[in-house]
């Protein structure tokens, strides 16, 4: 009897019948980058408008990247169904500010069937492979988590022909998605405005509040403030 980790049609069997296009529906975009922030806040209204534009361009990227093999190439995404924006280190110099940026997109594929099924993969078109060389790399054997083509449920079958574990593998996948999924924002401005307000909450000043320890002492008056806007503290946020 044939081992089935041993045969590749195992795989595809549990993307088919059992993962039913998870990793497509939706697509997650995923891009982490560094904004340089010189000045602070003072000038909120035109930072954001650069942090929108740059999530923007970011999402274009995906969605150039990902056409189809063929003269002329065909998209596979329009416009996120969600952007998932979020801040995830703040560092400061001065009154310079240093932001670590999470963006992730959730795209539709245009060509998932309502059946879960890719109408462009080789299987569904005779042999030749017209999609995205990205799509091709997904659920690759026995690349590592944080590899490029990684699939934790594919991970959990190549571990072990365990239908519990790949049971569990699908879970945790769906779970992660639907979570992200809802934490986003169905247009660009409202996840930036939810990653500035992240933003101003850092800045904003650290007043202690009765029966909670003292915050660390304010600047002193001569000091730059903490709030960037390259004004004294005695003459902001210490008048």
């Amino acid at each position: 009897m044939k081992n089935p980790i041993e045969d590749t049609s195992y795989f595809s069997s549990i993307c088919i019948e059992q993962c039913k296009g998870l990793c497509c529906d939706p697509w997650w975009g995923i891009i982490a980058y560094s904004v340089v922030k010189e000045g602070g806040l003072a000038n909120m209204g035109s930072f954001r408008r650069d942090f929108i534009k740059g999530i923007k361009e970011r999402e274009q990227r995906i969605r150039d990247g990902y056409v189809t093999k063929e003269t002329p190439p065909r998209p596979l995404f329009g416009a996120p169904d969600r952007y998932n924006i979020s801040v995830r280190d703040i560092k400061t110099s001065g009154t310079t500010l240093m932001l670590s940026i999470m963006a992730m997109f959730a795209f539709r594929c245009r060509y998932v069937s309502d059946e879960k099924v890719c109408t462009i993969h080789p299987s569904q078109t005779g042999g030749d492979d017209i999609r995205p060389p990205h799509c091709g790399y997904m659920g690759s054997l026995h690349v590592k988590p944080g590899e490029k083509g990684y699939c934790r449920i594919i991970h959990a079958a190549e571990s072990s022909p365990d239908e519990a574990a790949i049971t569990a593998a699908i879970e945790a996948e769906k779970t992660a998605s639907d979570l992200h999924y809802r934490q986003g924002y169905p247009t660009v401005e409202m996840a930036a405005d939810h990653a500035l307000e992240q933003l101003k909450n850092y800045c904003a000043p650290q007043v202690a509040k009765p029966g909670q320890p003292e915050k660390p002492a304010a600047p002193g008056r001569n000091d730059p403030c903490y709030c960037g806007s390259g004004k004294k503290y005695k003459k902001c946020h210490g008048a």
